[in-house]
């Protein structure tokens, strides 16, 4: 399996005991996205096979924030109604002071980043979220909707339903009950092998040989060990999540069209070549790609136009959405200010976790484009986020 990273940049997910759980959602997306029938979308291990001194091309391919599908609601309306209009792969919520905003807070964050860290357990969830919110004390109804957090399963080596669940909610995996029975040490055969494939992506097992013997088995303890499999319980709870909802704060995406399999679909399918020029390709796989976004069209016409070269393509790792720029003209009490530059910006943009978060603060005598800053709208018409593609001609490849 590819070794995906993690997105922020750090080591977190793995001191968290997490990444082996990301990765597995990451490799299902891609092997996914690779066999839809027609589409040169590939997985990122073919972009290993390229011959020796040729480098794939890095294309950036940018977007403005603003939902302009939605450009007939209230920019109000937009700032606060984030989980129906913030649509374009990025969502911001503002906090305020009485009538002032203090900060606007922007995101491109998956849930999948977080559903992997609750999937291993309660603590690791907590820890995730306090890396952004550090005075954050949330509880497991907030977090997971649930009165207290799912126990760690018994460390017995023996398959039985709960193994099985925990095993599938991890990884990724389709559940199929018929096909999940009892298995202990000994065992052999096909439902061996299922078994070991989940095992496999959560690196736990190197051979997927449909025997039960003391590896798998150890395997299994570990896994019975290290997960909990409450990541559906995180995902299920996010619009009501205070943390995440505006309440208290926001750390990742929740808007229905701003998910990680959306993204995937979205490139998949653009990546199919039809006979059609690269702009007409967003109707044609209407309503996978909606021609009303911003992001939608550039995404699919550059996929569309990359496949029609003789060119296979890949989300680059890591896979997702990140803050690309700031636009427009900032100055502060008049004083022209570099926004992007962190060196002499005055800390008031500040982009973390791997250009996955931006925090504006509005300092006294901040002015956008010659106006003060009334939403948080207003700033998204000026930040451009974009995904970044990998893209090689056929012929290279080996």
């Amino acid at each position: 399996m590819f070794p995906y990273q993690d997105p922020t940049g750090t080591s977190f997910l793995a001191s968290q005991g997490a990444l082996d759980a990301y990765r597995s959602k990451l490799h299902r997306r891609y092997e996914a996205a690779a066999q839809e029938a027609g589409t040169r979308f590939v997985t990122l291990e073919k972009f290993q096979q390229l011959r020796p001194g040729v480098q794939p091309q890095d294309v950036v391919i940018p977007w403005e924030a603003f939902p302009i599908k939605q450009a007939g609601s209230s920019d109000t309306r937009i700032d606060r109604d984030r989980s129906e209009l913030q649509e374009e792969y990025v969502e911001w919520n503002l906090e305020t002071e009485g009538s002032e905003i203090k900060t606007i807070t922007f995101t491109t964050e998956f849930p999948e980043y977080f559903e992997a860290l609750a999937d291993v357990n309660f603590d690791a969830l907590v820890a995730g979220l306090k890396e952004i919110i550090p005075d954050a004390n949330p509880s497991s109804q907030e977090l997971l909707g649930l009165s207290s957090p799912p126990s760690a399963l018994i460390a017995d080596g023996l398959v039985g339903g709960k193994t099985w669940t925990v095993l599938n909610r991890v990884t990724g995996m389709p559940s199929e009950s018929a096909k999940e029975p009892f298995l202990l040490r000994g065992d052999r055969g096909n439902a061996v092998a299922r078994l070991q494939e989940r095992l496999h992506l959560l690196n736990l097992v190197s051979v997927v040989d449909g025997d039960f013997g003391p590896g798998t088995e150890r395997a299994v303890i570990k896994a019975q060990q290290t997960y909990t499999g409450a990541g559906h319980f995180f995902q299920e709870q996010l619009s009501k999540n205070p943390w995440n909802n505006g309440q208290n704060g926001i750390y990742c995406m929740l808007q229905r069209f701003n998910t990680l399999p959306f993204l995937f679909n979205l490139v998949t399918l653009c990546s199919v070549p039809k006979n059609a020029s690269p702009q007409e390709m967003c109707g044609i796989v209407d309503p996978e790609c909606v021609p009303e976004r911003n992001s939608d069209p550039i995404v699919c016409s550059t996929a569309q136009r990359a496949v029609q070269g003789d060119s296979l393509l890949s989300l680059k790792d890591p896979a997702g959405i990140r803050i690309v720029e700031m636009k427009g003209l900032w100055r502060v009490n008049g004083t022209p200010i570099e926004i992007n530059d962190p060196a002499s910006n005055q800390g008031i943009w500040t982009v973390s976790r791997g250009g996955r978060r931006g925090v504006l603060r509005l300092v006294p005598g901040l002015e956008l484009d010659g106006l003060r800053i009334r939403t948080g709208s207003q700033v998204a018409r000026k930040l451009m986020v974009g995904a970044d593609v990998l893209v090689a001609s056929a012929s290279d490849f080996q």
